[in-house]
């Protein structure tokens, strides 16, 4: 298995993300009265996580049956 792995996101970054949703779903349900409205940058912020996700797993599986190739090719050149 390769070494390799993404970034992670810092723990103070993910503190603050959530402290800013907690306080705007608080203006979402007690000011607008839309709690829908409060679980929109969730549901935003959750889909583009997964898609990132799903490319980082796409690069790696790439990375690795490229890998593969090179040194399938280089064992049929000895």
């Amino acid at each position: 298995m390769s070494e390799w792995s993404p970034p992670t996101v810092p723990r103070s970054w993910l503190l603050v993300a959530g402290v800013l949703f907690v306080l705007w779903l608080a203006y979402a349900v007690v000011i607008v009265q839309q709690i829908l409205l409060g679980s929109l940058p969730l549901i935003a912020f959750a889909t583009l996580y997964v898609g990132w996700r799903f490319l980082v797993a796409f690069e790696a599986i790439a990375d690795g049956l490229q890998r593969i190739a090179d040194q399938q090719e280089h064992d049929r050149e000895n």
